[in-house]
């Protein structure tokens, strides 16, 4: 799979990367080494030699535990790899990588060597500043009372404090933030709650799997956090108490196997909305995998008990069509998968999502589509769709009899839709896709479209990915635009960031970012993959060579900048290691800007960290 939306995380983490460690042959068993060897030459090698520029590079994987390898080759990211292999094969693979032994003993709870401020009894009392995906139910990512922070000393941020994530390789959940604390989930599966003075943790809960998107923090009538809301990788949304970190429930949310969920939660009043999307495009890619049987969802649950209320899906339930040329049944239509966090239209009691492309054929109406759905039930009350007849999944760049007869292009829509007014009143629908292209729809009106404008070429590696922020007058627009994009790529590319104007799509302003960028074992752009955030004066962008940056939103001049791709020491008693800005925004607050870096997937470059800059360091 060679692109980059949401699926393409997934994607990537199917391709084993692997280490090459040196280690003493004294005590190991050869057998097992030898096995691990040949499975891996058989179903990793070909991808991870170097044949595939997007995989991981063996470097990446040099922080890897072999249980960790396990554990993704039996029900993680990579689980669907890991079906060809018996149990005892994905540990030898994980003792050729490794040089270790898969321990069968239970996992020791983390200790960390600092203290967080909060006692064990403390109680937080401050409202929430910057909550979900995109710091409200409009995912705009603008923080418009933004005062500490200006163009004028921006140049003065400096490092406030750095936190390391326990066996991790990549920092890809998107912080929530308090004055007291911030909320924050993990590449292991951990939530941890820190204390915003130093960074320690107050507390820490343990979910089932990966949390990818950002929390959402259900509050009281003073805006103070009474409940945490968030998804995991294997599919199961949760809600714990933000005081304690206790489990109040926990739901699986879709009946697919495949399922999961890498979008954000979003929640109004009582309901809790959750993106479904699924590993499945991934699964197809094998020659006797009958394609395809998922269908993209929203799930409202309620946040008081759980329950589910309404479930809404966006294609037809799956029906036999033709057998593949290898014999196969096939299945359609399917797919259309949810990757980014619902928007939520208070006013009207919709939610808008965005949502990617179907898995085989037919493609439907509903792909490459934002999608307004009743709050209340579900009902779907407008579609407008941006990308008509793409059907794709992972068999399409493997060559493999799975590819439905549209092969492609791909265009996920990756970024949250943006609901906010522009400079004269008028409500309006913003819309990123991977393609490369921005539209403006008129939610008063259907979606219908208002206008549209290309930001980037767009392609399987290019375009919008992750998200945009807008001020109301200017809509900020980072676009990614790797070299490796594929022949649906359109123009010129622009990786960096630019600015249009809301009311009309005109292009105000660009920066394609300078190429600053050493050769090193690791890909680096100076593109912008992850979501972008302003305030008044300022735009925020991480790139995928790991450049923070501030730039002006009057012109896109670069006020200040930092590389976040290094070594930070030992933070919390970890190894605290930055690298590739691959999805989550810069979040800011009060003066800080919290962001997190390291993303060892595509060939980018590993990380394990949070870091949080203020004015002075302080």
């Amino acid at each position: 799979m060679l692109f980059r939306s949401p699926k393409l995380l997934i994607a990537a983490s199917l391709l084993l990367a692997t280490p090459i460690l040196a280690f003493s042959q004294g005590g190991q068993n050869s057998a097992d080494l030898a096995d691990g060897e040949s499975q891996y030459q058989l179903f990793c090698a070909e991808c991870h030699d170097g044949a595939l520029l997007e995989a991981p590079q063996r470097a990446a994987f040099d922080f890897y535990t072999p249980n960790r390898i396990v554990d993704a080759l039996e029900f993680g990211s990579m689980a669907t790899s890991g079906m060809a292999l018996t149990r005892q094969q994905k540990r030898n693979v994980a003792y050729f990588l490794t040089g270790e032994q898969f321990d069968d003993s239970p996992a020791q709870a983390v200790s960390f060597s600092c203290d967080s401020s909060l006692g064990s009894g403390a109680r937080l009392t401050q409202p929430v500043a910057w909550n979900g995906w995109g710091g409200g139910v409009g995912n705009t990512r603008h923080r418009a009372g933004e005062s500490i922070l200006t163009k004028g000393n921006v140049d003065q941020l400096e490092l406030k404090w750095a936190f390391a994530y326990p066996d991790a390789t990549r920092a890809r959940s998107q912080p929530v933030v308090t004055e007291e604390v911030t909320f924050i989930g993990s590449q292991e599966g951990t939530i941890f709650a820190l204390d915003n003075t130093n960074g320690c943790p107050w507390w820490t809960f343990s979910a089932d799997a990966e949390v990818r998107g950002a929390l959402f923090v259900d509050t009281d009538d003073q805006g103070v956090p009474e409940t945490l809301l968030f998804g995991d990788f294997a599919g199961s949304a949760y809600a714990i108490s933000a005081q304690t970190g206790e489990l109040i429930w926990k739901r699986e949310v879709h009946e697919h196997p495949q399922a999961t969920i890498t979008g954000s939660v979003i929640a109004h009043e009582d309901t809790l909305l959750v993106p479904v999307s699924s590993l499945e495009v991934l699964l197809a890619a094998r020659v006797g995998y009958p394609c395809c049987s998922f269908r993209g969802a929203v799930v409202a649950l309620s946040i008081s008990s759980g329950e589910e209320l309404w479930r809404t899906y966006t294609t037809d339930e799956p029906r036999p069509t033709i057998l593949s040329t290898a014999g196969t049944q096939q299945f359609g239509p399917s797919g259309a998968p949810i990757w980014s966090s619902p928007t939520v239209d208070a006013d009207r009691n919709l939610v808008y999502v965005g949502t990617g492309e179907n898995y085989s054929s037919p493609a439907n109406g509903y792909s490459d589509a934002v999608l307004a759905m009743d709050m209340a039930s579900g009902e779907i009350v407008w579609a407008a769709q941006l990308t008509k007849d793409d059907a794709w999944n992972g068999a399409c760049s493997r060559g493999t009899p799975n590819c439905p007869e549209e092969d492609g292009p791909d265009y996920d829509i990756g970024a949250a839709p943006i609901l906010t007014r522009d400079g004269d009143g008028r409500e309006i629908i913003l819309v990123g896709q991977k393609s490369g292209m921005v539209y403006a729809l008129d939610p008063a009106n259907g979606g219908e479209l208002i206008w549209e404008q290309r930001a980037g070429s767009g392609g399987t590696m290019g375009g919008i990915h992750y998200g945009m922020s807008t001020n109301g007058e200017k809509l900020f627009v980072g676009i990614s635009d790797l070299p490796t994009n594929n022949p649906y790529n359109v123009g010129a590319a622009h990786p960096g960031v630019h600015a249009l104007d809301v009311s009309t799509g005109e292009i105000l302003w660009r920066n394609d970012l300078p190429n600053k960028c050493e050769e090193g074992p690791f890909l680096c752009w100076p593109g912008i993959s992850a979501a972008v955030s302003s305030t008044s004066d300022l735009v925020f962008a991480g790139g995928l060579d790991g450049i923070l940056r501030a730039l002006d939103t009057d012109n896109g001049d670069i006020l200040w900048e930092t590389n976040t791709r290094q070594s930070f020491g030992l933070r919390n008693g970890i190894e605290a290691k930055g690298g590739s800005i691959e999805s989550d925004g810069p979040v800011i607050v009060n003066g800080q800007v919290f962001i997190t870096s390291g993303y060892e997937k595509w060939a980018e470059s590993p990380g394990n960290v949070l870091l949080v800059y203020s004015l002075n360091g302080e």
